[in-house]
């Protein structure tokens, strides 16, 4: 009888999960829900890049945030509590520019009293 070399270049290691505890039992419904062999599933998971977010907001977009939950913050501000913020015109660009940073941080230190 022949001896069977062993792959050198396989790798074998043994898993215990507990289904005492909600991770692990996840785990297991998700190595036996998979279309995958076991190998193949565990392979995926730990190779997997994390997900970007489905987009991350541009300036306008955060200046849009920004400006509805300040507006919002100052309509409960009695009248004579309001500060007087300055207009600073926008450069209009998609990414937001260091004299908007700036801006949005003098405004902030406005709002939060600073000076």
């Amino acid at each position: 009888m022949k001896n069977k070399k062993k792959n050198q270049n396989c790798v074998s290691f043994t898993v215990r999960l507990n289904q005492n505890k909600p991770l692990h039992r996840e785990t297991w419904q998700k190595l036996q829900d998979s279309p995958l062999s076991y190998p193949a599933t565990v392979v995926e998971a730990m190779t997997k890049k994390e997900a970007q977010p489905a987009s991350l907001p541009d300036a306008a977009m955060l200046k849009s945030i920004v400006y509805q939950a300040v507006s919002e913050a100052m309509r409960e501000m009695p009248a004579a509590a309001r500060p007087v913020i300055p207009v600073v015109e926008s450069s209009g660009s998609a990414e937001i520019s260091d004299e908007d940073l700036a801006a949005a941080e003098d405004f902030m230190s406005i709002l939060c009293g600073e000076d």
